[in-house]
């Protein structure tokens, strides 16, 4: 992709296959759609932010126009029935930090849970071994109790939330207002959480369509391909890519801060566009801002 001043981005487009699963064919309907694992810093933060302060920003029909059309996940109880907010997850599909490591232990580790009690889902009729696996041995018990669960959960929810570094510089103090101006708060909000401590998320927890370039075909707890919870910011520098080159979005397929903005559509364009339109100061400064936080 060109850039104003004539700089030039590669835009990676990863494509997955599953060669010789080794228990026979795949069925013709099955989809790929690979994901990051998520920062677990600051969770807990964003588990106490209120309802009313997330849905307060939701406009799903675009009423005032500014072309973002955020909503909220709402996710039905499997046993109660209860409509509860999703704000965990790629695609918010986890109401509760409870919830979504319960759904860790399920999907990452095959291990289940009361939440989450038979895992087999992930198994495949033909896989035998994955599916005598699944319980580990352990008959109609769970394999992690409720109190373990609790722990887990207890310590995910203590994690701190990542500081901002050289916020005050030159640079940073620049690039966060190119980062207003070119309409990136309005997804990434500055002011989601509201107490004292200095780090805030950058992200206002709701869904966003951001295009056919980033969409997959696993729709999730109402969730379409196109729509994505707003990632949030905080920590950013620390996830850029590594020496295996994955890095950001969902598939780790950008592998600079840079490249991820490029690829944002939909609700997104336009910002992403005006970043495309910036002088090469005002986007260098642009990122320094974004890995400071």
């Amino acid at each position: 992709m060109s850039l104003a001043g004539g700089l030039i981005v590669a835009l990676r487009r990863p494509e997955w296959r599953i060669a010789e699963p080794g228990y026979g064919a795949l069925d013709p309907r099955t989809t790929i759609s690979p994901r990051m694992a998520l920062d677990l810093s600051g969770l807990g933060r964003l588990a106490n932010v209120p309802a009313a302060a997330i849905t307060a920003h939701e406009d799903p029909k675009d009423d005032d126009g500014n072309g973002i059309s955020g909503r909220a996940a709402w996710i039905e109880h499997p046993v109660t029935g209860e409509r509860q907010l999703g704000r965990f997850g790629w695609k918010a599909q986890q109401p509760t930090l409870r919830r979504q490591v319960a759904a860790a232990f399920a999907t990452d580790l095959g291990l289940s849970t009361r939440l989450r009690p038979n895992p087999l889902g992930d198994c495949t009729p033909p896989q035998h071994a994955c599916r005598d696996a699944a319980k580990g041995g352990a008959g109609d018990a769970v394999e992690v109790s409720d109190p373990m669960l609790d722990l887990v959960t207890a310590y995910v929810a203590s994690l701190p939330s990542p500081e901002p570094s050289g916020a005050d510089s030159e640079p940073s103090v620049r690039g966060r207002a190119v980062f207003e101006a070119s309409g990136c708060a309005a997804c990434h909000r500055p002011d989601l959480v509201s107490d004292a401590i200095a780090a805030q998320p950058y992200t206002d927890l709701l869904l966003h369509d951001l295009g056919d370039d980033l969409a997959d075909a696993l729709p999730q707890a109402g969730a379409g391909g196109r729509e994505w919870r707003t990632a949030p910011l905080w920590g950013l520098a620390g996830r850029l890519p590594a020496s295996d080159g994955f890095g950001l979005l969902h598939d780790g397929r950008a592998r600079s801060t840079l490249e991820a903005i490029l690829w944002h559509g939909g609700e997104a364009e336009a910002a992403r566009d005006h970043v495309v339109n910036l002088p090469a100061r005002d986007r260098e400064a642009l990122i320094v801002f974004l890995e400071s936080l």
